[in-house]
């Protein structure tokens, strides 16, 4: 998927961070690794600064949308004098990111599955509207139920469309009736609302399908 013009498209973050490597022992140099598929990437630190921006940030309002130019303002002061924007461009033609515009949602889903992390830790007593994702006695986020179903089922492998659609259907074979939960479009409607704080947890991660 190539970059739009819209100004609504949402940038996400493609791969999976692998770590940081010093290849001489005591030197500055360092790069980090991210997997993309069956592919190991390198990347330096201002490309890399970059892909991580792209997981979001934690002051932005959920309502404001996480575009380039949202991710390149917020690059200026990591990054003074960098041209972010050409390097942001760099990693989408890469397929380190991706945007996904209104309306492309669907398409976006096709092409991609979801990795997870951690631990499921159920709801409680006390929110039981809440299911905990995160480690033993130590939730990292918090979701709805139609988020963290479509978590549990990322080990799958399938498509994040394919997901969507088999929980939409196991939830009417079940009698359910509710919109949000029958419908695979709102199902993946309220992923992808979510998608910034999991993958900024790293709670997900992003791959393409062969």
């Amino acid at each position: 998927m190539t970059t739009t013009q819209t100004s609504q498209a949402v940038l996400l973050p493609v791969g999976q961070f692998f770590g940081t490597f010093y290849p001489v022992a005591g030197s500055a140099e360092r790069y980090h690794r991210v997997r993309l598929g069956d592919e190991v990437w390198e990347l330096d630190d201002q490309r890399f600064t970059l892909w991580a921006l792209a997981h979001g940030t934690g002051d932005r309002p959920a309502e404001q949308p996480w575009t380039v130019p949202a991710v390149s303002e917020a690059a200026a002061s990591q990054l003074p004098g960098v041209d972010s924007a050409s390097l942001l461009h760099g990693l989408l033609a890469e397929g380190l990111a991706v945007e996904v515009a209104p309306g492309e949602a669907v398409e976006f889903a096709r092409r991609h599955r979801v990795g997870a992390r951690m631990l499921g830790l159920g709801n409680s007593a006390e929110q039981p509207w809440l299911w905990s994702i995160g480690f033993f006695e130590r939730p990292v986020v918090s979701v709805t139920r139609t988020v963290y179903d479509l978590w549990e089922r990322c080990p799958s492998g399938e498509s994040l469309w394919t997901m969507c659609q088999a929980l939409a259907d196991e939830e009417r074979e079940a009698g359910g009736t509710e919109p949000e939960l029958v419908d695979p479009e709102r199902l993946l409607t309220s992923f992808l609302r979510t998608a910034h704080p999991l993958l900024r947890a790293s709670v997900v991660y992003l791959d393409p399908l062969p």
